[in-house]
């Protein structure tokens, strides 16, 4: 005979399971606000010089850098909460939970829609500089995570 399904032990997520999936989630925000902040006009590549300016726009290159950073964190820390705060099997929210799916899916889908590069920039300094920004956001994303998860 089988339990009942509310009956099923409750089995704890490993912690590298959770800094994992959550280093990953806050990688994938980033790349989210970046490809935001492009939509806007504020392209990582492009903004490299106006940091080594004296002129007023240094504050909107440092601004683009520290959204990334600072998504990455705070969607890192999210994940490990949740992650590392309840156990598996998730039985609880099920239509929530697909309706929050769908609706991540649609929101990523549509701002990759509007993924294009900036047509004054090289491909080698678009590539260096996204993947430095997304190397700092997975930094961030860690820390977030290391900091959030239930010891």
């Amino acid at each position: 005979m089988n339990a009942p399904i509310h009956d099923l032990p409750r089995t704890e997520v490993p912690r590298t399971l959770v800094l994992i999936t959550a280093t990953t989630c806050g990688v994938l925000a980033a790349i989210a606000a970046q490809i935001m902040l492009a939509q806007r006009g504020i392209e990582l590549a492009g903004i490299w010089s106006e940091l080594l300016s004296t002129r007023g726009p240094q504050l909107r290159a440092a601004s683009a850098w520290w959204m990334m950073a600072a998504s990455a964190f705070l969607v890192g820390a999210l994940v490990a909460a949740a992650l590392s705060r309840f156990p598996l099997p998730w039985l609880n929210f099920r239509l929530l939970r697909w309706v929050a799916g769908t609706a991540l899916v649609g929101a990523l889908a549509h701002i990759g829609h509007a993924a294009a590069m900036k047509a004054g920039v090289a491909v080698g300094v678009h590539a260096a500089a996204s993947f430095a920004a997304v190397c700092a956001a997975a930094l961030m994303a860690l820390f977030g995570a290391y900091f959030a998860a239930k010891r």
